[in-house]
């Protein structure tokens, strides 16, 4: 009897290269960009937002942990933005330092819905924010909002106005949204 020929480092190769698509599709990260929904801040900073509020997310590992976001304004249009607590599985993404992760962002509003520009390390990242009955939500868009180019603030705006009058319920990167936070000291 012939035995067949085996090759276990390339069968283990393989089954990487397979693996490899998979991985990337089900890794998903929030819709960034270089452009924004307005290229300068057009409406004033809302100072109900102004304050500190915390909620509870689950990790990757499945635990859960609180995430605190302190928004202090920056001038009459701009926020600094501080996001604290168990934000170690964004680490790989180089936007974490030290415990925390610092931004700017800005009020646009497309569609009748209100989004922040919040922008870190020359990336910007549009994540609709609603405030109901004391209690804030940030809700980032994911990468694959819109299958097309964006190659200016317009394009941006445009496909943005388009994904929220034609879906039912708009894409969100879940693992980045912050549901519900409360406002604590």
């Amino acid at each position: 009897m012939i035995k067949p020929l085996r090759f276990p480092a390339l069968q283990s190769r393989l089954r990487y290269f397979f693996l490899l698509p998979l991985l990337i599709c089900l890794y998903g990260c929030p819709f960034s960009s270089s452009y924004k929904l307005d290229a300068d801040p057009a409406e004033y900073a809302d100072d109900q937002l102004v304050g500190n509020w915390a909620t509870m997310v689950t990790t990757a590992s499945g635990k859960e942990g609180p995430v605190k976001m302190s928004v202090r304004k920056k001038n009459d249009m701009e926020y600094s933005i501080d996001f604290t607590g168990d934000i170690y599985d964004m680490k790989p993404f180089g936007i974490v330092t030290q415990d925390s992760i610092k931004c700017n962002a800005y009020i646009s509003n497309a569609s009748g819905f209100r989004f922040l520009n919040i922008s870190i390390q020359g990336q910007t990242y549009i994540a609709e924010f609603i405030l109901k009955d004391n209690r804030l939500s940030v809700l980032p868009l994911a990468e694959k909002f819109t299958a097309k180019l964006i190659r200016s603030d317009s394009d941006l705006r445009n496909a943005v106005e388009f994904h929220f009058k034609t879906r039912v319920k708009p894409v969100y990167d879940e693992p980045f949204c912050l549901r519900e936070m409360v406002r604590v000291n």
